[in-house]
């Protein structure tokens, strides 16, 4: 509890150096980039388009971060809330929800495995992309949100105006029919 309540006054601490100048901001974007790239890639198939995403949600921080209001929840909820939102305009601009492509998962930075792990990886990162094929938007949104974003149930349901038990149900759900599809695509290989 202790570590927790450290860790939002060092963000608060971040948060208002950054309002006060911009060279500060820095940190928070070191902090938070590799969490809200990674949320617009469970969102789009395109990394050029989750640099621009990313850059975007970046400059709408730095521009409004006097608008931040620490009482109304964290700070990575109210960047998530920014990530989200341009995502979702990304989608309506696109007049379409893309499911997530088997090639999606792919070139994902990290150490050099050896050509038998590169390729049990490869072929594991397509099945979870295959399965996340099956899900609705609103269940890969809300699963990018509770696993790339490590948002919680609450800061969720904020950012998406469902219900906190809500959130906790799709999630629940969507889990169960990732696990279901990946079972049914180990099943022909058995």
């Amino acid at each position: 509890m202790f570590g927790a309540k450290a860790q939002v006054n060092e963000e608060l601490l971040l948060v208002e150096r950054a309002a006060r100048n911009t060279a500060d901001f820095l940190a928070l974007y070191d902090r938070y980039f590799a969490r809200i790239y990674t949320y617009f890639r469970y969102r789009f198939d395109d990394p050029a388009l989750c640099d621009d995403l990313c850059a975007q949600t970046f400059m709408q921080a730095l521009e409004h971060i006097g608008q931040f209001a620490p009482q109304q929840g964290p700070f990575v909820a109210w960047l998530f809330g920014i990530a989200r939102n341009l995502a979702n305009r990304q989608l309506r601009r696109q007049r379409r929800f893309p499911h997530l492509p088997l090639e999606a998962l792919r070139g994902a930075p990290g150490s050099e495995p050896s050509p038998e792990a590169h390729s049990e990886a490869r072929d594991q990162r397509r099945r979870i992309a295959r399965a996340m094929q099956a899900l609705s938007p609103q269940q890969r949104d809300l699963l990018a949100l509770k696993f790339s974003a490590q948002l919680n149930n609450r800061q969720i349901a904020a950012l998406t105006g469902l219900s906190e038990q809500n959130v906790a149900v799709i999630v629940f759900r969507a889990i169960r029919s990732l696990r279901q599809e990946l079972q049914d695509q180990e099943a022909p290989d058995a």
